[in-house]
Formats: C-alpha cells, structure tokens, sequence
C-alpha cells in the first residue's frame, strides 16, 4: 500500500512539474530579447518628447533599429510581452515578423527627442 501511494504521489509530483514548466513563455534569459530589460508600461511612458538619448538609453536600453533620416536620427525598440507578468515587456534583440508593440523616436543632432510614436 505505501509503495503504490509513493509512486502515486512522485508521478504526480513529475507530471505538475512538467504541466507547469511548459509553455511559449519569454524570458530574459532568451538569446531573442537584451538581458535586464524587463519594462513596466508606466518606465516605457516616462520617455517624452523633449527627452535626452541618455535617460532614453538608460531606461529602455539598447535600441532593436537605428536609422538616420532628414528628419534626424531615427530609434525603433520593439518588444515582446511577457506570458507570466501583465504588462511587463522585453527589448527584442531584432524586429520581429508581426510587428505588435513598439517604440519609434526621432532625435534631432542634440539628440533630443522630437517625435514620438508608439503602440503598446
């Protein structure tokens, strides 16, 4: 009886384990996403038009695009929401094939931010 309850309870014990751990989760750990970017939607929107490439760099880390235009240098940062957090999300390494959530800013030769678009 004890022998049965104990295989019982580890098979159990292994099929919860298993049942939890899968799933299409991202994670910071994933070579798609910068490490140490997990961002709340409220650090994503303290960035304002007039802002510096330096607190925009400091909160949102490294930028996925950057492009120049005439209208100055153009930044794009896309990213994947994380499963497990409600808005929480991950800077994308590179752009992805459906684009859902980004963060485009155009920064003049002081780099100040002049425009803002986004979709969160």
């Amino acid at each position: 009886m004890f022998k049965k309850l104990l295989i019982l309870s580890t098979f159990a014990s292994v099929l919860f384990l298993v049942s939890c751990s899968s799933g299409n989760k991202v994670q910071a750990g994933s070579t798609k996403v910068y490490p140490h970017t997990a961002l709340r939607k409220l650090e994503i929107d303290m960035i304002k038009v007039g802002d510096g490439l330096v607190k925009t760099e400091a909160v949102l880390g490294k930028s996925t695009e950057k492009s120049s235009d005439p209208s100055g240098t153009v930044m794009v940062w896309y990213f994947a929401e994380d499963r497990d957090v409600p808005e929480q999300y991950y800077t994308l390494k590179e752009k992805p094939d459906t684009i859902e959530k980004f963060l485009k800013l155009t920064f003049d030769a002081k780099n100040k931010i002049t425009a803002k678009d986004f979709k969160l």
